[in-house]
């Protein structure tokens, strides 16, 4: 999948933006349309603003109200914002700021767009999709029916693509935007169980990954991100770096019935003094080392006071302090007395390309653009998906502890977890 350029690098940044004092006005225009693409007008629009994560500064802080707009007849929109407002030169030191222009829901679908722009530009339409997810039952159990993806963002007439110039041909090969794809996530109390990325339908939630969490609810999302390159009359060319996402009303989906033994056992590491917040149920993303962002540890044990026969395991929402290799494989190993370990099961992972999202050509702009939603939704990070995972397990022989480690692909060296959500084993 094509991942996008920096759409403009420092030097050009300040070279576009010689030409603007702080205080002139530049514009964004858009489209607000309802699900069947029909004008959507006399909407009340608020653009939020908030300041651009960085490498120095790489927190999120998150949206305020900008400035407020009304939709127009044929459903145009019209925001008018301070050039100093969007990109903001110091004498060191170069500040974009990322705005949010969301459309109101519609029967429980949205869109918005989150975006950094430099000069008068163009923003995607802004029209729902409807995936029309049922949860339903058939002879193989429980399905998830969904339909396609929305379509690529249309490019507008007065714009026109990147262009990279590769080094291996004559001709510069044009930065598509990110085609989207049907993203289906299981909600539970406190956080997800379950996601899956370009997911085909029917889509099978099995026992293990519902368990027995009540309240459980399913919905199906979609994002596209690119830039955008204008030249407007009497002005400097523009750009603009978007990411649009869609999401669908979420439905219902029956309670689990598998408890796991794992439910309220000890772990380490915890927090001292504090249950095991890998084993609580809650589904909370928790750091494996308290207070330290910039670490992660090799193992994450289990413990049982008497001893179990695991048969299979599952792990949410795991981070790796260093992102990874392409290739994964988790490893679950047994002890009885916590010193001699045997292999219980593992299971390779196919994990994004760290070295290759990292590399300057790709964009950083819309890093940190997978907690943007304005609807409650939570994180969906499309560049660099959450990590769900199954182990089946040997359950031949007792354990008392259970140890889950990560390597690279072919088990050469560890890497470290610096955080997860949940891991259930089941007997």
């Amino acid at each position: 999948m094509l991942r996008l350029l920096r759409p403009l690098p420092l030097f050009a940044l300040l070279a576009v933006g010689c030409d603007r004092r702080p205080d002139d006005p530049i514009f964004v225009y858009g489209l607000l349309q309802h699900l069947d693409g029909s004008p959507r007008p006399d909407v009340a629009l608020t653009l939020e603003r908030t300041r651009q994560p960085s490498y120095e500064r790489p927190e999120y802080v998150g949206f305020k109200p900008y400035t407020e707009t009304l939709s127009e007849g044929a459903g145009n929109v019209t925001l008018e914002v301070l050039h100093g407002d969007a990109v903001e030169e110091r004498e060191f030191e170069l500040i974009q700021y990322r705005f949010r222009l969301a459309a109101p829901l519609e029967e429980g679908h949205g869109v918005y767009t989150s975006f950094v722009f430099d000069d008068d530009v163009e923003v995607p339409p802004l029209r729902p999709w409807a995936p029309n997810l049922t949860v339903g039952r058939d002879a193989e159990g429980l399905a998830l029916s969904f339909g396609g993806a929305p379509p690529v963002p249309p490019l507008p007439p007065s714009g026109r693509l990147l262009q990279w110039e590769t080094g291996m041909s004559p001709d510069p090969v044009r930065i598509e935007p990110w085609v989207p794809v049907p993203v289906v996530q299981l909600h539970g109390p406190g956080g997800r169980l379950w996601e899956v990325q370009d997911a085909a339908a029917p889509w099978r939630p099995n026992p293990y990954q519902l368990e027995d969490f009540a309240g459980v609810e399913a919905q199906v999302r979609a994002v596209s991100l690119g830039t955008w390159v204008f030249r407007p009359l009497a002005s400097n060319d523009s750009s603009v770096s978007f990411r649009v996402e869609w999401r669908g009303p979420r439905v219902p989906v029956p309670q689990g019935t598998l408890h796991p033994v794992s439910r309220g056992a000890s772990c380490t590491p915890a927090p001292e003094g504090e249950p095991c917040p890998y084993t609580d149920g809650s589904l909370s993303k928790v750091r494996t080392t308290q207070g330290e962002t910039d670490t992660g540890v090799d193992e994450v044990v289990l413990q049982w006071e008497a001893p179990i026969r695991p048969r299979h395991a599952v792990i949410r929402e795991v981070e790796l302090y260093s992102g990874g290799p392409p290739k994964l494989l988790f490893q679950v190993e047994g002890s009885l007395d916590g010193g001699s370990w045997a292999t219980l099961g593992s299971t390779p992972f196919e994990n994004y390309d760290d070295v290759e999202i990292r590399e300057p050509r790709f964009s950083m702009a819309l890093d940190h653009t997978e907690e943007d939603s304005p609807y409650g939704d939570g994180p969906l990070d499309v560049k660099r998906p959450a990590r769900f995972v199954e182990v089946a397990l040997t359950g031949e022989v007792p354990v008392r502890f259970v140890r889950l480690r990560v390597f690279s692909d072919g088990g050469s060296w560890t890497l470290p977890i610096s955080a997860l959500s949940e891991v259930s084993v089941f007997e």
